[in-house]
C-alpha cells in the first residue's frame, strides 16, 4: 500500500503530465476520392502527366517528384518512359503567415505584489496544402486523388516534411475494396 506522501507524488505527476498530453501534435488530415470502378489491381505502371506545372521552388519540386515515385516503385507501379497506365499529376502550394501566441505569467510589482500579465508572441509559421492525383492514361479519367494541408511547416525541414506528406497521402493508395452488401 503506498503512503500519503507517494500518493500525493503520483497525483503531482500525473497531472504535471496531462497539459503534455493536451499538446500532442494530430496528424493532419487526408482526404481521398477515387473510382469505385477503377480496376487498381490491373495498374502496373505510371507516368508525370505531361501538363504537369512544377512547384514554384525548384528544391520542393524535385523532392515531391523523387518521394512520389519511390513511393509509388513500392506499391508495385513501375516508371514507364512512353505509355503507362496511370498518368501522375501534383499541385503543391506553400505559404507563410504570422502567428501570435498568447502568453500569460505572473510578475512581481513593488511592495511584493503579483499582477497577471499578457503577451503575445509572434512567430512566422509556414503551411502548405499537397494533392496528388492519379489518371488512367487510356481516357485520362481522374481514378483516385488525395489531398493534404499542413499547419506550422519547418523550412529548414522542407524534405523531410514533403517526405512525411508523400507518405500519408500515398498510405490511401490504393482504395480499399468497398464493402459488398
Amino acid at each position: 500500500m503506498l503512503s500519503r506522501r507517494q500518493l500525493l507524488l503520483v497525483a503531482t505527476s500525473l497531472g504535471a503530465g496531462l497539459p503534455a498530453l493536451a499538446q500532442v501534435p494530430q496528424l493532419p488530415s487526408v482526404e481521398v476520392v477515387s473510382d469505385p470502378e477503377a480496376a487498381f489491381a490491373s495498374f502496373r505502371t505510371f507516368r508525370w502527366k505531361d501538363s504537369q506545372t512544377p512547384a514554384d521552388d525548384p528544391t520542393a519540386h524535385a523532392s515531391i517528384t523523387w518521394y512520389t515515385e519511390r513511393t509509388l516503385e513500392k506499391k508495385g507501379l513501375k516508371k514507364a518512359p512512353g505509355s503507362a497506365d496511370l498518368l501522375v499529376r501534383y499541385y503543391a502550394r506553400g505559404r507563410t503567415e504570422l502567428r501570435g501566441t498568447p502568453v500569460q505569467g505572473r510578475s512581481l510589482l513593488p511592495g511584493g505584489t503579483s499582477a497577471l500579465t499578457t503577451r503575445v508572441d509572434i512567430s512566422q509559421v509556414a503551411e502548405g496544402t499537397m494533392i496528388l492525383e492519379l489518371y488512367r492514361s487510356s481516357d485520362e479519367k481522374l481514378v483516385w486523388r488525395a489531398a493534404t494541408e499542413w499547419g506550422s511547416l519547418d523550412r529548414k525541414r522542407l524534405d523531410a516534411e514533403i517526405a512525411r506528406a508523400v507518405k500519408l497521402l500515398l498510405s490511401r493508395y490504393p482504395p480499399r475494396p468497398a464493402a459488398k452488401p
